[in-house]
């Protein structure tokens, strides 16, 4: 790289990163209440009753049917026409709806992730716990989530990095994360190569530490590979 193109990196440095700090920020915010949500409708799904599993599965289907960016635009766009969102939140509201626009997509995807180690259990643990005169939460609580947990953490941490990248859609809606950064910064100094240059490397520097951390974790929670 040239004098120049250093240059003008340099000069957009502080604007990218703090969109990355954005983006992670969105994401971290996104992906606890996205967790919780994949738990509670992998439960219905895997409910023996009919109705709460319907209700698991349309969910599913629904958003991840749906693109992000049609789920962002409908809460950010629409749902205003129906409440007074804007009225309510102000300014907030697109942080607001950025999150729950997230939430919904990368749940829909934890709840299959989350079912998927559910029934990776081998039933027998269940009916070891049932023998010694626990109940179908404590079995679920403390004997099949927490060994189920440790099979889910690949494809969780694949999904956190999803969700990362995700996030780049939120720019349009004019959410100040890391690709937003990088548009406003073109837009004053028409220098796209490197401005979209520097955003992709930042990106990758993001994602491989994840990608790392991920495999660390991995190792030290001994996943079973059975």
């Amino acid at each position: 790289m040239d004098s120049g193109t250093l240059g003008i990196i340099f000069d957009a440095m502080p604007m990218l990163i703090e969109g990355v700090k954005l983006t992670v920020i969105y994401s971290i915010a996104a992906i606890i209440p996205a967790t919780i949500v994949g738990l509670i409708f992998a439960l219905l799904k895997l409910s023996s009753l009919g109705f709460l599993r319907r209700i698991g599965e349309v969910y599913v289907h629904v958003f991840r049917g749906l693109p992000l960016l049609v789920v962002i635009f409908y809460i950010y766009f629409a749902v205003p026409h129906v409440l007074p969102m804007h009225a309510w939140f102000g300014d907030s509201y697109r942080f607001i709806a950025a999150i729950i626009a997230l939430t919904l997509n990368e749940g829909a995807y934890i709840t299959e992730i989350i079912r998927a180690g559910i029934l990776s259990i081998d039933h027998g643990q269940t009916e070891a716990a049932y023998s010694i005169g626990m109940n179908k939460f404590q079995a679920m609580r403390f004997i099949i989530l927490p060994q189920a947990f440790k099979r889910m953490i690949p494809p969780l941490m694949n999904q956190f990095i999803q969700t990362i990248k995700d996030t780049s859609l939120l720019s349009a809606i004019s959410v100040a994360e890391l690709t937003r950064q990088g548009q406003i910064y073109i837009s004053t100094s028409f220098a796209a190569l490197q401005i979209w240059t520097a955003v992709a490397i930042m990106y990758l520097i993001v994602i491989l530490s994840l990608t790392a951390i991920s495999t660390k974790l991995e190792r030290r929670w001994q996943i079973d590979k059975r």
